[in-house]
């Protein structure tokens, strides 16, 4: 049996009271505490101390019956050269390409609702909008994982466009993507954490774009809708916006930046708003209390296994009764998605989720709700 790295044994015993401990193999401690309304805190430090004698800690049990093991990390792995495509890279792959046929088909029909603008710069628009809500998404991810010390892979869920002629919710290009943690964060705050500002990251830029976008449509008059309709050129670019992106629009006007709406007239999407539209969509998908969505992830931290089973069979009805049959497909999704356990392992089990994150749950759920398009049917009742 050897004995524990001073350092560390000091540092233990600094933060937390000790009422028993052991030393066993290879320089790991098992230590009994007391477990109080600061240890959470404490374990908090006492991660960042173990950094430098590259150590790591858990904190397991209950309240009454805490304990603290302190491990020696193993040495990194030999590096090997293998280029091999991953998973999350091929779903990465297939969602880009759907995103830039997406692109190229709504900035090829715009040029015929507002002649003389560029198919160029309005499919690039529309990719450049989608990769921005994507990349800002992971980078805001990827600093609250860094401050939660654990690593995580994103998997972005593609969709097969159909180039019909209908409205642009039925050829999504992506049905967003969920992230999972690589190795356990240090608490349900700090996981809590990762997935929100996922979210909150994307659904500012998605504002931001539609602010942005909304100077880059086109109003038409009563007469110029009739004509365009009978050869039915504006079926992909015509959406029905969410309340957030409504109000994104009408800042746009009261700036000056987008005219007003004539009675009988139509304001008709440029490509960069449809990226809007479809990014505060994907924010709603993110934020949807369901399964394996980052928002689930949130509700079973929030209100338990019990709580995210209610909240993922609520939010199946909402996506069923919601436009008929416009969800059906990302209702499948939540259901498939749900026979997958949901691992919340963090290296401190024992403290809660703060009551501050509980609170911005609700709040965020009810933020994801302003995001989805404004309904015209409940279940089968015209709104």
């Amino acid at each position: 049996m050897s004995a524990i790295n001073p350092d560390v044994d000091a540092a233990v015993r600094s933060l937390f009271a000790v009422k028993d401990y052991f030393v066993a193999e290879e320089g790991a401690a098992e230590y009994s505490v007391v477990y109080d309304e600061r240890s959470g805190q404490n374990f908090l430090r006492l991660l960042e101390v173990l950094e430098t004698p590259d150590y790591s800690a858990s904190l397991y049990g209950d309240p009454e019956r805490a304990t603290l093991v302190v491990v020696k990390n193993p040495p990194p792995p030999t590096p090997q050269l293998r280029v091999r495509l991953s998973t999350p890279a091929f779903l990465f792959l297939l969602t880009l390409l759907s995103v830039l046929v997406t692109g190229y088909v709504v900035a090829v029909i715009f040029p015929q609702v507002a002649p003389g603008s560029s198919t160029l710069e309005m499919g690039a628009g529309f990719v450049g909008a989608l990769a921005a809500v994507f990349g800002v998404r992971y980078l805001a991810q990827r600093f609250a994982a860094g401050r939660g010390r654990f690593s995580f892979l994103s998997y972005y869920l593609p969709n097969v466009p159909i180039f019909i002629a209908l409205p642009t919710m039925y050829f999504l290009p992506t049905f967003g993507a969920v992230s999972f943690a690589g190795s356990p964060p240090a608490n349900r705050n700090k996981l809590f954490d990762f997935y929100l500002v996922g979210a909150v990251a994307m659904l500012v830029v998605a504002l931001v774009v539609a602010l942005l976008g909304a100077g880059t449509s086109v109003i038409l008059n009563h007469a110029q809708v009739e004509a365009l309709s009978s050869g039915n050129q504006t079926a992909t670019i015509q959406t029905n916006p969410s309340i957030l992106q409504s109000g994104a629009i009408s800042l746009s006007q009261s700036l000056g930046a987008l005219g007003q709406v004539p009675a009988g007239g139509t304001l008709i999407f440029s490509p960069i708003e449809i990226a809007a539209w479809l990014a505060l969509l994907l924010a709603f998908f993110n934020l949807l209390p369901a399964a394996l969505f980052d928002g689930g992830r949130m509700g079973l931290l929030a209100l338990g296994e019990r709580g995210s089973r209610v909240t993922t069979a609520v939010s199946g009805l909402f996506l069923l009764l919601t436009d008929l049959p416009d969800y059906w497909v990302v209702l499948l999704l939540v259901f498939l998605m749900a026979a997958f356990p949901v691992q919340g392992d963090t290296l401190d089990s024992i403290s809660k989720l703060s009551r501050s994150r509980r609170v911005a749950f609700a709040v965020a759920v009810v933020v994801g709700l302003l995001c989805v398009p404004i309904p015209q049917t409940f279940g089968t009742f015209q709104l």
